[in-house]
C-alpha cells in the first residue's frame, strides 16, 4: 500500500503540491489513470514538470493521492445528501428517496456520465487507484445507508450501487439518459 508523502512545510509548497494533486485527480476523472503523467499533471497544474518529481516519488504515489481526492469528493456529495435526508421527516424521505439516491450516487450534470464511468472502469489499470476507491467505498456506502434507513427502505447500499452503476452503464452503452434509466431501476426495486 502506498502512503501519502509528508506535507510540505511552506505555504507556497503546500499550494504547489495541492495543485498537483488536484490536476492529477481531474486527469484521472476525465481521462483515466494512463493520462496521469508528470508532464501532463504539471501542464494542467501550471507548474514545472520537475515540481511533480520533487513532491512525489512516483506516478504511483500521485495516482493514489488523486484517487483518494476523487473518492473524498464523492463521499462529500453523498454525505451532504444524507444530511438532507436526516433533516426530513421519514415519510418525506421515503417519498423523495429515489431522487436522494440519484443525487448521492451519480455525478452532477457538469460531469459527463460516459467519462465518469470510463474512468471508474479504467481505474483497474492502476491498483493504487482501485485501492483508494475501495477504501472510500465504506464511507460512501455509510452515507447511502443513512438515506435508506431514514426512508425505511430495506435495501443494502451495495444493491443500490449495483443498480445505479449497472443502470448507468446500460444507459450509456445503449444511448439512453442515465438518470432516467437509473431512476426507473431504483423505483422498481424500492416500490415494486
Amino acid at each position: 500500500m502506498t502512503k501519502p508523502l509528508a506535507k510540505p512545510k511552506s505555504l507556497k509548497a503546500q499550494i504547489t503540491r495541492t495543485s498537483l494533486v488536484l490536476a492529477a485527480a481531474a486527469l484521472l476523472r476525465e481521462r483515466g489513470p494512463e493520462a496521469v503523467t508528470y508532464r501532463k499533471v504539471a501542464e494542467w497544474a501550471g507548474a514545472a514538470s520537475s515540481s511533480v518529481g520533487y513532491y512525489f516519488d512516483s506516478v504511483t504515489d500521485l495516482l493514489y493521492e488523486a484517487g483518494c481526492y476523487n473518492i473524498e469528493l464523492w463521499i462529500a456529495r453523498a454525505e451532504k445528501v444524507a444530511q438532507t435526508a436526516d433533516a426530513m421527516a421519514p415519510e418525506q424521505c421515503r417519498e423523495d428517496v429515489v431522487g436522494l439516491l440519484l443525487e448521492a450516487c451519480l455525478p452532477d450534470n457538469t460531469v459527463s456520465m460516459a467519462a465518469h464511468y470510463a474512468q471508474l472502469i479504467a481505474a483497474s489499470e492502476a491498483p493504487v487507484v482501485t485501492e483508494a476507491y475501495r477504501k472510500g467505498r465504506e464511507a460512501l456506502d455509510a452515507a447511502v445507508n443513512r438515506i435508506l434507513v431514514r426512508a425505511g427502505v430495506p435495501l443494502k447500499p451495495s444493491v443500490v450501487g449495483a443498480l445505479v452503476d449497472g443502470g448507468a452503464v446500460k444507459a450509456i452503452s445503449e444511448g439512453y439518459e442515465v438518470r432516467d434509466i437509473v431512476r426507473e431501476l431504483l423505483d422498481s426495486a424500492i416500490n415494486g
